[in-house]
C-alpha cells in the first residue's frame, strides 16, 4: 500500500513537472539561421557575428496565448505578444539573461554568453586612435622632410645662380667697361660720335653690372633676412646721397624680435624700389635732406622716404620720376605704395610691406 502510494506520488509529480516544463518551455532557438543546440541547465553560447536570435517558444493551448519576455541586459522592460517567435537582432557582446512566461505560467530563465567582436573590446578604440595618431605623425614628418629638401635645393640653386651671374656675366660686363675706357683713349679725340657712343656703351655696361649685383645680393640666401635689406638700404642712400652733399637721417624702429619675414621676391622689389626712389631724387629733387623710417604698422611693415626737394605736382604726367616703375615694384613684390608731393614742399613715398 505505501508503495503504491509513493508511486502514485511520483508519477503526479513528473506530470505536474512536464506540464509546467511544456507550458513555459523554449522548444527550439534558431541563431542566424541555424537550430542551436542548448539545455537549461547551461548558457547560450552564441559567437561575435552571429547577428539574428529566435526563440521559438512552446504553445500550451490552441487558444491565444500571451507571450511575456525580456532579455535583462538589452530590454528595458518586459515585453509581449501573442505570437511563439521572439527575434532579437544585433545583440553586443556580454552576458544576458533571457526570462520568459507564458500566460499566466512560472517565469523561466535561460543565460546568454555573447562573444564580444573585435571592435567591442576595450582596446580596439585606442588602438585605432593610436595607428591614427602615428600616421598622421609620420605624414607630418615626411612633409617636413620633404619641405626641408625642397628649401635646401632651392637655396642650392640660388647660389649656383649667384655664383654665376656675378662670375660669368659681371666679369663680362666689366671687361666691356674696361675695353670701352681702353677703346675711348685710341681714337682720335675728334670722333665726338664715337666718343659718345662708346660713353654710352660704359655707362650702360657699369649700370648693368650694379643691377646684377643686386640681383645677386638679393637672390643670395645669406641675406634672407629684412635686418640684412634694410641695413643694405641705409648703405647705398647714404653712398649715392652723401656724394650729392644730401643730409640722410635713417631711423629703424623695427627691433630683431619683430622683424617679419620678408621673401626673396619682396626683398628685391623692395631694394630696386628703394634705389629707384632714391636715383630719382638725386636727379630731379634738388633736395638737401632726405628722411627714411622704418617701423612697424601692425603686423605689417611701413617705410617711408620724404625729400625736402621742389617736389612736382602728381596730377601731370611725370615720366621721369618713375612713378609707373614704383607701380610695377609693387605689384611684382605684393606691396603697397602711396605717393604724396606738392611744389615746393618735397615728396614724400610710403611703402606698405605686408607679412605674408
Amino acid at each position: 500500500m505505501n508503495f503504491a502510494i509513493r508511486y502514485f506520488s511520483l508519477l503526479a509529480a513528473c506530470f505536474h513537472f512536464q506540464m509546467a516544463f511544456s507550458q513555459g518551455t523554449v522548444d527550439s532557438i534558431m541563431i542566424d539561421g541555424n537550430k542551436a543546440t542548448f539545455t537549461k541547465a547551461k548558457v547560450l553560447e552564441i559567437k561575435a557575428g552571429e547577428y539574428q536570435v529566435i526563440f521559438h517558444l512552446s504553445k500550451p493551448s490552441s487558444g491565444l496565448n500571451t507571450y511575456h519576455f525580456y532579455l535583462k541586459g538589452f530590454d528595458r522592460k518586459w515585453l509581449s505578444t501573442n505570437f511563439n517567435q521572439i527575434r532579437y537582432t544585433n545583440i553586443t557582446g556580454g552576458s544576458y539573461q533571457f526570462l520568459w512566461k507564458i500566460n499566466n505560467n512560472k517565469q523561466q530563465a535561460l543565460g546568454i554568453e555573447v562573444e564580444k567582436s573585435l571592435t567591442e573590446e576595450w582596446w580596439f578604440i585606442p588602438t585605432v586612435i593610436f595607428y591614427i595618431v602615428l600616421l598622421l605623425g609620420a605624414a607630418i614628418y615626411f612633409f617636413l622632410l620633404y619641405n626641408l629638401r625642397q628649401k635646401v635645393k632651392i637655396q642650392n640653386i640660388r647660389n649656383r645662380i649667384a655664383t654665376d651671374l656675378h662670375d660669368e656675366v659681371g666679369s663680362t660686363l666689366n671687361s666691356i667697361a674696361l675695353f670701352t675706357r681702353i677703346a675711348e683713349k685710341k681714337i682720335d679725340i675728334k670722333n665726338t660720335d664715337v666718343h659718345a657712343l662708346l660713353e654710352k656703351i660704359k655707362v650702360n655696361s657699369e649700370e648693368t653690372v650694379n643691377t646684377i649685383r643686386d640681383t645677386v645680393w638679393a637672390i643670395n640666401p645669406d641675406n634672407d633676412s629684412s635686418e640684412n635689406l634694410f641695413e643694405k638700404m641705409r648703405s647705398m642712400a647714404f653712398q649715392v646721397l652723401s656724394a650729392k652733399d644730401i643730409e640722410l637721417n635713417f631711423t629703424n624702429e623695427i627691433t630683431l624680435e619683430k622683424a617679419q619675414k620678408i621673401s626673396m621676391e619682396q626683398r628685391r622689389n623692395i631694394y630696386l624700389l628703394f634705389k629707384e626712389v632714391i636715383n630719382n631724387i638725386v636727379k630731379h629733387a634738388e633736395a638737401t635732406e632726405v628722411n627714411i623710417q622704418i617701423k612697424k604698422a601692425g603686423k605689417d611693415t611701413e617705410l617711408s622716404i620724404a625729400d625736402n626737394g621742389k617736389g612736382f605736382d602728381t596730377t601731370e604726367n611725370n615720366e621721369g620720376n618713375g612713378l609707373k616703375n614704383y607701380q610695377k615694384r609693387a605689384q611684382e613684390g605684393f606691396l603697397m605704395v602711396n605717393l604724396a608731393s606738392k611744389l615746393g614742399k618735397g615728396t614724400k613715398i610710403e611703402v606698405l610691406i605686408p607679412e605674408i
